[in-house]
């Protein structure tokens, strides 16, 4: 019997598509194909044809010759490094696929905004599937519970709890954190978090159901004097504890309050008085230089109506009720809402890959060139992974930075690869009231107060990754100038009725 690609040629001329230019271009290609699959088949030593144990089966071609089998790279997680992997990486000479149960890339830097309705979710995700369509690449919505490195298998489950295993050439681990309690009793128990698209659609609907729940106290004495408890009652449930000075942690206190001190204070004209806003954290934006920091607690404290206690350490959170240390002395707080923006760690199941980790057991441990220590194809990158003597911050732009370089080190060979290096770009943050800092931009030290939060609303449009976003994100900001934040509340009360 003749070879596949030697039959698909003679179909071709017997169909008479040789006479055209068409045609012929055809019989050549099936011809090129037939001639690499002959001399794979006979090049092959024993065993199935063309085929090396080793790679599962990929036949021993080089990538780019004619007729080669392109390398097959399995990215797992669709965060900031893995997607940039997917959107910068060479398809035409890589086999990719990607594994997650998320099908979208968040912009965790605008999280805040969307938990309080400055912008929408939508506006702030970007599905994967238009990309891995674009990009010729295959998406599967599924969890990797398990890596194979001597058969090169990762071990993959579905939503619905199918399990499947996919062959690679070439893994890329890339996903992400999960937010830190330091196993502080109560904590994952009675705080609220602030990871995903979930996170800030539940403390949306708790905000919102509080001020309900106040309200309701408040008319129920509308025409009597209210008594001290229900006074108590009402500030309990609008006083909003944000544990966490990081810039997830301000920037939510600062969205925070100005919903709080513009919309609720328009629409709920009785609880104002009741509002208490309260931040707990060690220190305050320490990848800013002291003058930044004294900026932003100045503003949140004087401008915000902020209370933030410096040096705090959280002992225990109770159903409404934190217990902290506050260097010697110690204070309880009655609150409604807490959320907690205290740091992060890897997923627990990082650690059952096997693969080499840092001192402290928390992350991947990699070689300059994002490589897994003793491991020859495996790479990690982004929050999950850590480079050996070179500690850097686990932010979006080290990870988007990372994914930039591995995605052009796979298309490149080896020797010429060179180690990776994180250019800084300059951090911000925003803190409410219209105001922002900014530090460490090319050639400017630092910016403060409207023009940082114009630089830094600039920043965040021109980095989402298509003009869908870009234009989504416009108009969100274009809709809550004019009429105002969203407080539609999606709860598991808002049922049919």
């Amino acid at each position: 019997m003749l070879p596949r690609g030697l039959r698909a040629m003679r179909a071709l001329r017997l169909g008479g598509l040789g006479r055209c230019p068409l045609g012929r271009a055809f019989a050549d290609a099936a011809k090129a194909t037939a001639t690499a699959t002959a001399t794979a088949a006979t090049a092959a030593p024993g065993g199935s044809p063309g085929v090396n144990p080793k790679t599962s089966g990929l036949p021993m071609t080089t990538p780019g010759a004619p007729g080669a089998v392109r390398p097959r790279v399995v990215i797992v997680g669709t965060g900031w490094a893995s997607f940039r992997v997917l959107a910068d990486i060479d398809t035409k000479k890589n086999d990719v696929t990607v594994i997650s149960p998320r099908n979208h890339l968040l912009f965790t830097p605008m999280l805040a905004s969307s938990a309080l309705g400055t912008v929408n979710q939508r506006s702030i995700c970007q599905p994967v599937r238009p990309l891995t369509a674009k990009k010729n690449a295959t998406y599967y919505e599924s969890s990797v519970v398990g890596v194979d490195k001597e058969k090169q298998l990762v071990t993959c489950k579905t939503l619905g709890g199918q399990e499947y295993n996919l062959p690679y050439d070439k893994l890329v681990v890339g996903i992400g954190f999960q937010p830190n309690d330091f196993n502080i009793p109560g904590v994952k128990e009675n705080a609220l978090f602030m990871k995903e698209t979930a996170d800030a659609t539940r403390f949306k609907d708790h905000v919102l159901e509080k001020l309900e729940e106040a309200a309701y106290c408040h008319a129920l004495d509308n025409d009597l004097t209210l008594s001290d408890e229900e006074k108590w009652k009402i500030q309990e449930l609008l006083t909003f504890i944000v544990v966490g000075g990081g810039p997830t942690g301000v920037e939510l206190a600062g969205e925070l309050t100005d919903f709080l001190y513009n919309e609720v204070a328009n629409l709920y004209k009785n609880l104002k008085p009741y509002i208490r806003v309260h931040m707990f954290t060690y220190d305050l934006l320490n990848t800013f230089d002291e003058k930044l920091q004294d900026y932003a607690i100045t503003h949140l404290r004087k401008k915000q109506n902020v209370q933030v206690h410096l040096g705090a350490f959280v002992q225990k959170v109770e159903p409404n009720v934190v217990h902290v240390k506050l260097g010697e002395s110690a204070m309880s707080i009655r609150y409604g809402t807490l959320v907690w923006c205290a740091g992060i760690k890897p997923h627990p199941f990082v650690s059952d890959f096997g693969f080499a980790m840092n001192d402290k057991g928390s992350q991947i441990l990699v070689d300059p060139f994002l490589k897994v220590k003793g491991e020859k194809n495996i790479y990690a990158i982004g929050d999950c992974a850590t480079i050996e003597d070179y500690w850097l911050p686990q932010t979006a732009q080290v990870a988007n930075q990372q994914g930039q370089y591995l995605a052009k080190a796979l298309g490149m060979d080896e020797s010429k690869t060179k180690p990776f290096e994180f250019h800084n770009k300059g951090t911000m943050a925003y803190l409410g009231g219209l105001t922002a800092i900014m530090a460490n931009l090319p050639g400017v030290s630092r910016i403060t107060g409207f023009v940082a939060f114009l630089g830094w609303r600039f920043t965040y449009w021109f980095l989402q990754l298509s003009m869908r976003n870009r234009f989504m994100l416009v108009t969100d900001w274009l809709r809550t100038f004019i009429f105002g934040r969203d407080l539609t509340r999606f709860g598991p009360r808002s049922k049919p009725t």
